[in-house]
């Protein structure tokens, strides 16, 4: 079984790349993002979000976590006057795990699969209210072996002016065997709020968001928090902080804006020697 390193609850779950994060933002804000996605990434964080931020989003990123583990995420999303429709593509891999039957060299090398595919689609209530569903097809792949399976993902979003408030269930579904057993789900659930602040003597607004996560089975309770700064809707400097890790607690990222396209940069440090992750997303809005 592959154990990603940040991850909790890995003795009771598998597919652990469901719980990485996903966007230069999301990562940057500590993922304290559930009531407040702006961009495609509401296919992973909460399906009702699809209607915040633009039209039309598409969005491309690239992460390279510690031990080998790297991530491409693609994203896009289409909002209309009651309905939101997205899409995702996720594939996570680790390289060069070695293949060993007596101490000494590896007899050879593999690289481990895990890839989720998700159709969204959100319906907005009134003005305040909204909900989104997600369902995913998932695959995983380790050596020779290989496991396939669904999962469901439940959002709902309240706004109000300056506040909002979103909860999520996230990988509520079940996978077929690998070999000999099936790979349990890492479902979960996540809810939060934040909240806007103008600036009007900047030209900038402060987003602060609050945000508990949860995955049901082992998982232990992490309270997020994220602050975003925006100058002039140009440039963007955000930083977090996730508690209940033992090897990462800070996060930090910068954005820049221009015209319909956003490149977005996310770095957090881990303890014990570990080294750091990057992420960066590239975005384009119509």
């Amino acid at each position: 079984m592959v154990i990603f390193s940040q991850n909790d609850g890995a003795a009771n779950t598998g597919l652990a790349f469901l719980k990485l994060g996903v966007t230069s933002r999301a990562v940057s804000l500590g993922e304290a993002v559930v009531s407040n996605t702006m961009d495609a990434s509401a296919t992973h964080y909460n399906p009702a979000a699809l209607f915040n931020g633009s039209k039309v989003n598409l969005l491309f990123m690239h992460n390279e976590q510690v031990l080998g583990v790297r991530t491409e995420y693609l994203a896009a999303k289409v909002k209309m006057d009651k309905l939101a429709f997205g899409l995702s593509l996720n594939n996570t891999s680790v390289d060069d795990i070695e293949v060993r039957e007596i101490p000494g060299k590896p007899l050879e090398t593999f690289t481990a699969q895990n890839f989720a595919f998700g159709l969204s689609a959100a319906y907005k209530v009134n003005e305040t209210i909204q909900f989104g569903v997600t369902g995913k097809f998932l695959f995983e792949k380790i050596f020779v072996d290989n496991a396939s399976g669904f999962a469901v993902d439940l959002g709902g979003l309240y706004a109000y002016d300056k506040l909002s408030v979103g909860l999520a269930l996230f990988n509520l579904g079940s996978m077929s065997n690998l070999r000999n057993e099936s790979t349990k789900l890492p479902s979960g659930i996540r809810g939060g709020g934040s909240y806007l602040i103008d600036l009007t003597k900047l030209n900038a607004n402060l987003r602060v968001n609050l945000e508990g996560y949860k995955v049901l089975d082992g998982g232990v309770f992490h309270a997020n928090t994220g602050a975003e700064f925006l100058y002039k809707d140009f440039l963007a400097l955000r930083v977090g902080y996730q508690s209940g890790y033992e090897n990462k607690s800070i996060t930090s990222g910068i954005g820049v804006l221009y015209k319909a396209f956003n490149l977005d940069y996310a770095f957090v440090p881990y303890k014990y020697s570990m080294g750091s992750s990057h992420t960066i997303t590239i975005g384009a809005n119509f």
